[in-house]
């Protein structure tokens, strides 16, 4: 009789072994890839000491340090700074928020106007030279 209820006990905690989750093993993580919203800035660069920045083309001139996923897009705004730092551009790219500063991570340079602002204040100074 005794055989009999410990076979039982044996059953039942096996039973129970397989049926509840396990405490040792290892937690699966499912991780989904998030894609990535692009949106379209338009506005001057300016550069502070090796950090490249965007004013928007916007009255408040809203800045953004410019972090760039192709090394070609940073060597080509580089390249247009030396040639004639009078130009603006748009760019594709992300917002992102580092240290209380925002971010533009660049995906793409999308189109480029030399020798033109696209600032408010400087079409109206032209206007005062006329």
């Amino acid at each position: 009789m005794h055989l009999n209820r410990l076979q039982h006990l044996l059953y039942i905690s096996f039973f129970l072994l397989i049926t509840s989750p396990s405490s040792h093993a290892k937690e699966l993580v499912v991780t989904e890839k998030v894609d990535v919203i692009y949106d379209l800035f338009s506005g001057t660069i300016t550069q502070d000491k090796n950090q490249l920045i965007l004013q928007r083309c916007n009255l408040a001139k809203n800045q953004y340090l410019l972090d760039f996923n192709h090394t070609q897009d940073e060597e080509t705004i580089r390249k247009l700074l030396k040639q004639d730092a009078h130009f603006w551009l748009s760019l594709k790219a992300s917002v992102d928020e580092k240290n209380e500063r925002y971010h533009l991570i660049v995906d793409e340079i999308s189109d480029v106007h030399l020798k033109e602002s696209c600032h408010l204040s400087d079409f109206l100074s032209d206007l005062n030279k006329l």
